[in-house]
């Protein structure tokens, strides 16, 4: 689909190196933008839009990268039994669980004996010298009640996707990759894309 790799414009290794994943799916190429240029610090994320926080890391790198592909994402959990909290704001207010682990146990606590249901939404920009894309996936399921499996970091080992019974770390890569929200975002990203249905802002 593309002449030249997409350039990933995030911090996260973990992240990055899902999405990496992610877009070989679709057999389309993929590097971590620091394989370009040193590490750099992102702008401040905003505390109430998914698009305009990607947009921002896409830009960002593009700036320093005119001439490439570049890839910026945001994603967040969304809550049925507290909805108004996380979304857009998940990865800061788990800052005081450092850990994975710290984090799943302290979510498994948190709606034990609450609704179960969870959403993970992904927002992407792809932010290319002529124009920017939008892509947009969700990941629908429940907790478990306790950590499972091994293939996976973060959140995998306490989701279960809607129709599974098993963890996302208790699936193999082709099995849990149809599930994952950046999954879907990419695959969504990549119609848009495909059908030159770019962003106008």
């Amino acid at each position: 689909m593309f002449n030249q790799p997409v350039i990933i414009a995030s911090n996260n290794l973990d992240k990055t190196a899902e999405l990496i994943a992610c877009l070989q799916q679709f057999q389309v190429a993929a590097k971590f933008y620091q394989d370009l240029i040193p590490r750099v610090s992102f702008p401040s994320e905003g505390t109430t839009d998914y698009v305009v926080n990607a947009r921002t890391k896409a830009q960002f790198i593009s700036q320093k990268l005119p001439q490439e592909f570049i890839l910026g994402d945001d994603s967040g959990m969304i809550l049925s039994a507290f909805p108004n909290r996380f979304g857009v704001q998940t990865s800061r207010q788990l800052t005081a669980y450092p850990t994975d682990a710290d984090k799943n146990h302290y979510l498994i606590q948190l709606i034990a004996g609450k609704n179960r249901n969870v959403q993970l939404r992904t927002d992407l920009i792809l932010q290319t010298p002529q124009h920017s894309y939008h892509g947009f996936g969700v990941f629908k399921g429940t907790f478990s009640q306790e950590e499972r499996g091994q293939n996976g970091y973060g959140f995998d080992k306490i989701l279960i996707p809607d129709g599974e019974s098993r963890a996302l770390a208790e699936l193999t890569d082709s099995e849990k990759f149809p599930y994952l929200h950046r999954t879907k975002a990419v695959k969504n990203l990549l119609e848009k894309v495909a059908n030159n249905d770019y962003e106008n802002y």
